[in-house]
């Protein structure tokens, strides 16, 4: 077992890992966002997935705060991560 400045490090890093993690999500469901925006006159569904990739892109920005501050996202944060991939009308 570590130092209690080891483990402080360790924890530091963790935290910075996934808000490194977090925000490159935020920026590939900013770019999904884009391209199904570019795709509404042609995809059926396609505005739906964009306003999706939105919400998942917003929510992983403030997952991505929060880790920085080394806090855990607030659970509605989180909540909104896990639903994002899934149509509002799937069963």
């Amino acid at each position: 077992m570590g130092t209690h400045d080891e483990q402080h490090d360790r924890a530091a890093e963790s935290f910075e890992s996934l808000a490194d993690s977090a925000e490159m999500a935020a920026r590939t469901a900013e770019m999904s966002a884009r391209v199904h925006d570019q795709m509404t006159d042609r995809v059926a569904g396609a505005a739906e997935h964009a306003e999706r990739d939105r919400t998942l892109a917003a929510a992983e920005w403030e997952a991505a705060a929060a880790y920085r501050a080394h806090e855990v996202p607030p659970d509605e944060v989180r909540e909104t991560i896990r639903r994002a991939g899934t149509p509002q009308d799937a069963g």
